[in-house]
């Protein structure tokens, strides 16, 4: 995902970008095209880009272990310098440091890596997913099960060990 720079006038430039997974190396859980709409603001000092993507991915319910399909979106900004010695006055995750002379920017790597950013740390089918009875295995966003689960204070398990003694 390349954006021709060299010869772009100052101002605001609009782009609509897309990808398919296997361009951007995103792995396999992923799929379909990614597609990217990119901000581009230029200066004399920097390039900002402003970018929102949009990715599909296979997921797994961490609760009842559906499979599900989900569209994840994801926002990153990103300014291009062409001075080193200001590389200071931007915060550093977001700052790159271009050549004067550079003819394109390429985001790919910065779009695979918030692609896989967009993905949450627990994956759940819906918010209220019920998940699975840890006896029976019952998905209980489906059916009741009648298992009986003690609940128990674990403060008490080790008293519980030696009363079984």
């Amino acid at each position: 995902m390349k954006i021709k720079i060299s010869s772009l006038s100052e101002g605001r430039h609009f782009y609509k970008l897309d990808a398919t997974v296997e361009e951007l190396e995103l792995p396999v859980e992923f799929f379909g095209k990614v597609k990217v709409q990119v901000l581009l603001e230029k200066t004399k000092d920097h390039i900002l880009l402003r970018v929102t993507l949009n990715v599909h991915r296979h997921c797994e319910c961490d609760r009842c272990l559906r499979k599900y399909d989900r569209e994840f979106l994801n926002e990153y900004h990103m300014f291009y310098i062409h001075d080193i010695s200001n590389k200071h006055l931007y915060d550093e995750d977001v700052v790159t440091v271009i050549r004067k002379d550079q003819d394109y920017i390429d985001i790919s790597n910065d779009v695979r890596d918030y692609a896989m950013l967009a993905i949450p740390m627990k994956n759940l089918c819906k918010d209220d997913c019920k998940g699975l009875c840890p006896k029976c295995g019952a998905d209980l966003n489906f059916e009741k099960c009648t298992c009986e689960i003690e609940k128990v204070d674990p403060r008490w398990l080790t008293l519980k060990e030696l009363l079984k003694q």
